[in-house]
């Protein structure tokens, strides 16, 4: 038995309308004692419009379209307002979308609002948020590394400075507004999967947020940051986290349907190419495939994608998905906790497959949160 007191738990926070729910869920997450919410900064969905039908899913009977986000830092402020206790991740947002200043600025104000409860999730960001948009994703490791320098620099120091940089130049650049807790700037924790972003998280985070991880790969990245860190003499404390989608019933066979429902394999052609070659597949949009530089769902029609939806097998939703009743769940995060896991972002998907299972598998997050309480 693996001890689970320690490990932090966190949820989605509200990103969606209407309005009044968004505020109350912030509540409820609090008042239940989760460590944190994590919102997601998007402008595109990862579900294509095109299967986005009620023969699919449910949910458009309730949702017009699947690109349905609340800006990011609009959306965090608010529910710092109005919750006492749960972190505030940003889960994340990246320097192309936003000024390098602006994200010091934007994570220090909701530092304040929040008392200190704020943290800056921080990646080189998804191509389905950039490339639609006019904007351009090449050199974005670049861009992040620029942009770690500058927002470290801005939260040590108030007086003016320049950055001469590849991407970004500042010229007598200024930015005053200090930390809400003096010399305690927001933690910065860092999405990295490949080596050079395991590098920068080592080099430049307080934590690492990866998502989609099993128990062997997050331990042996992990140990991949800690080895940096060591090289590089780092010392602060330094939060290994997670976000994994869960599928939640007591039964598995339910799980086990819900996971094959269209949507839910949809969500699955996230798992990259390489993961698939893991089972002894090909990733129907090709062997080099990755969501994150790859993907814009915007540009795939409906046959192309119901198509690859046929081809998701079994053992890549197993490795998408964390499933099972509470004792499952419990023993999944036990062997996250064994390779180092400090923090988890659980997203309850269940509801979003079966609506009917909605109440019954907040219902096994509750338990979960229970036994980890203690």
């Amino acid at each position: 038995m693996v001890d689970l007191s320690n490990l932090k738990i966190g949820a989605p926070g509200p990103f969606l309308p209407p309005w009044e729910n968004a505020l109350k869920n912030a509540r409820t997450i609090d008042a239940l004692g989760y460590d944190s919410m994590a919102f997601p900064d998007h402008f595109a969905g990862f579900i294509p419009e095109s299967i986005w039908t009620p023969d699919i899913t449910d949910l458009a009977y309730l949702q017009q379209s699947p690109h349905t986000y609340y800006e990011l830092a609009t959306i965090m402020g608010a529910c710092a307002a109005v919750t006492e206790k749960v972190k505030l991740i940003s889960s994340v947002t990246e320097p192309i979308r936003r000024h390098p200043v602006l994200l010091a600025q934007t994570f220090l104000t909701l530092d304040h609002i929040s008392g200190g409860r704020t943290i800056l999730g921080l990646g080189a960001g998804e191509i389905e948020n950039i490339d639609p948009y006019g904007l351009n994703y090449s050199g974005q490791v670049g861009k992040l590394r620029e942009a770690l320098q500058i927002i470290r620099h801005i939260w040590k120091s108030h007086e003016p400075f320049s950055f001469d940089g590849k991407f970004w130049k500042l010229r007598d650049a200024v930015l005053s507004l200090r930390p809400a807790i003096e010399d305690r700037p927001p933690p910065i924790w860092i999405a990295a999967l490949g080596p050079k972003m395991l590098e920068l998280a080592a080099e430049f985070g307080d934590g690492w947020i990866p998502t989609l991880l099993p128990p062997e790969d997050f331990g042996e990245k992990l140990r991949i940051i800690k080895n940096h860190r060591k090289k590089l003499e780092k010392t602060n404390t330094f939060t290994a986290a997670l976000w994994n989608w869960c599928i939640l019933d007591t039964d598995e066979n339910e799980c086990i349907r819900m996971m094959n429902t269209p949507l839910a394999r949809a969500f699955a052609l996230l798992l990259p190419a390489s993961e698939w070659k893991r089972f002894g597949f090909d990733h129907p949009f090709g062997d080099a495939f990755h969501s994150l530089t790859d993907y814009i769902p915007m540009r795939y029609d409906r046959a192309t994608t119901l198509a690859a939806i046929n081809q998701v097998p079994q053992e890549v939703l197993n490795s998408f998905y964390m499933t099972g009743g509470s004792e499952s769940i419990i023993k999944q995060l036990e062997e996250y906790v064994r390779t180092g896991l400090d923090h988890i972002i659980l997203w309850n998907a269940t509801g979003m497959y079966d609506l009917s299972k909605t109440k019954s598998s907040f219902g096994v997050m509750k338990e979960v949160l229970a036994y980890i309480r203690g």
